[in-house]
């Protein structure tokens, strides 16, 4: 089979198709469940998928489209505030005595 796989990587397009074509054609003669039928539908797999490879990459090599799409431009601002040690402190003291556990503490 790696044979195979060489032949179909040496062979352009065309060539390929001609070769899968004949492939199937042998396999059309071939009694299904038989050994023979068997190995020969893996020869015409195997040619398929070569020819699908080298399908993909002609497209991947004509693809002109950019990697990364423009989306433009984003502004934005942000409030930096700069708490003191104790306001920190007080913030979170008072929020943990205000509430318990996200449900506000009576009085």
């Amino acid at each position: 089979m790696q044979d195979n796989w060489e032949k179909y990587q040496q062979l352009n397009e065309d060539a390929l198709l001609d070769e899968i074509q004949k492939i199937n054609k042998r396999l059309f003669k071939l009694k299904p469940g038989s050994v023979m039928y068997d190995q020969v539908r893996g020869m015409v797999e195997l040619a398929q998928m070569a020819y699908r490879d080298k399908i993909e990459i002609t497209n991947l090599k004509s693809d002109n489209s950019p990697s990364v799409m423009e989306i433009g431009n984003i502004e934005g601002s942000y409030n930096e505030i700069d708490y003191t040690p104790e306001a920190l402190l007080n913030l979170t003291v008072e929020s943990y005595t205000k509430t318990l556990r996200g449900k506000a503490k009576k009085s």
